[in-house]
C-alpha cells in the first residue's frame, strides 16, 4: 500500500490506527498543536516590547510646513535640534502660506507650522499656540540694470506703487520704465508694506506684475531689467543681480531693526497645537533654550550684516 501524504483518512482502518507509524505521527502533531496554542496564548497576554506604540512613531517623525518665508530659519533650527535629538526625523512639506500652515495644525496634518506674522486671537482659539522666532526686514530692491539709484523716500515708494512715478529717470536713474512686481493683497508682505508706507487706500498701478509667493516674485524680478520689488531679506539676495535700496538713508541693519529706525519687518514664528506631542514640545523647548536662541541670533547676524 502506498504511503499517504495527507493525514486525512478516508476509511477507518484499525490496523493502521494501531501501527507504530500512526502513533508517532499523532503524538508529534498533538505536541505541535499544544506548543502552537501556548505561543498564541502568550502572544496575546504578553506585550511586545519591540513594537513601537503609535504615539512613539508619530513623535519620532515631525512634519513641518507653512509660510515659505520661514523655511530658511526653520531649516537651521531643525538641523540644530536634530543634532541634539538623534531619534527625530523632520520632514519639510512643500511650503504654502501662513493660512495654510495654520490649517495644517488644526487638521493635524502638520506638527509645526511656520508663519510670517503673529496669529490673531480668533485664529488661535483654544487649539493653537504661537511662538515668535525672529524679525526679518522686508526690503525694496531694484535690478542691477538700474544705475544711479540706491536710496528711496517713503513718498517715492507710494508714487512707484501707484504709478505716479513710472520711469527710473525720475529718481535719478536710467531712462527706462519701472517694472513693478507686487504681492497679492492677502499676502503678509503686502500687509506690512501697506502698514508702513502704502496705507490701506492706495490703488496699485494696474501695470504691476502680481505674484502670490515671494520666492517666485524674487526669482522672476531678478531676470527682468529695470525691475522693482519688495522681498524679505535673505541669503539668496546676495546671489542675485538685485540692489537693496535704503529708505531715507536707513539700511536694514540689526541695529536699525532693533531700534525701530527700520520699521518694515516681518515677524516669523511657529504655530503648534496647544496639546503637542512630547517631541513637538521638545522642539519648542529647544527653540527657547540658549542653544536655540543662539541659532536665531546667528541667523539675524548673517542676514542683516552685509547690509
Amino acid at each position: 500500500m502506498a504511503m499517504r501524504t495527507s493525514l486525512a483518512i478516508d476509511r477507518y482502518d484499525d490496523s493502521l490506527l494501531r501501527s507504530p507509524f500512526y502513533i508517532i505521527m499523532a503524538n508529534s502533531i498533538t505536541h505541535k498543536l499544544f506548543l502552537s496554542s501556548v505561543l498564541v496564548m502568550l502572544s496575546s497576554c504578553t506585550p511586545n516590547r519591540f513594537s513601537a506604540e503609535p504615539d512613539e512613531v508619530a513623535e519620532t517623525t515631525l512634519k513641518f510646513g507653512g509660510s515659505s518665508e520661514t523655511y530658511e530659519v526653520l531649516g537651521k533650527l531643525a538641523d540644530a535640534f536634530s543634532q541634539e535629538t538623534e531619534e527625530v526625523t523632520i520632514d519639510f512639506l512643500p511650503p504654502s502660506q501662513t493660512s495654510g500652515g495654520i490649517e495644517g495644525i488644526i487638521s493635524q496634518f502638520l506638527d509645526v507650522a511656520g508663519v510670517s506674522r503673529e496669529i490673531t486671537a480668533n485664529e488661535a482659539g483654544e487649539t493653537l499656540t504661537y511662538q515668535p522666532l525672529i524679525d526679518i526686514p522686508l526690503v525694496l530692491v531694484a535690478h542691477h540694470s538700474v544705475t544711479g539709484v540706491t536710496d528711496i523716500s517713503p513718498e517715492q515708494i507710494r508714487a512707484i506703487y501707484s504709478g505716479e512715478i513710472s520711469n527710473w529717470q525720475e529718481l535719478g536713474g536710467p531712462d527706462a520704465d519701472i517694472v513693478v512686481f507686487d504681492f497679492t493683497e492677502d499676502d503678509n508682505e503686502k500687509q506690512v508694506l501697506r502698514q508702513t508706507y502704502l496705507g490701506n487706500n492706495l490703488e496699485v498701478t494696474p501695470d504691476a506684475i502680481i505674484f502670490g509667493e515671494d520666492d517666485e516674485l524674487l526669482s522672476t524680478a531678478a531676470t527682468i531689467d529695470f525691475s522693482f520689488a519688495a522681498t524679505p531679506l535673505s541669503d539668496e539676495l546676495e546671489q542675485l543681480p538685485m540692489t537693496i535700496l535704503s529708505i531715507d538713508n536707513v539700511r536694514p541693519t540689526i541695529d536699525n531693526i532693533q531700534s525701530g529706525a527700520y520699521s518694515m519687518t516681518l515677524q516669523l514664528g511657529i504655530v503648534i497645537s496647544n496639546k503637542p506631542s512630547a517631541m513637538v514640545q521638545s522642539f519648542t523647548n529647544f527653540v527657547s533654550s540658549p542653544a536655540g536662541q543662539e541659532v536665531l541670533a546667528d541667523i539675524s547676524q548673517a542676514v542683516a550684516e552685509p547690509y
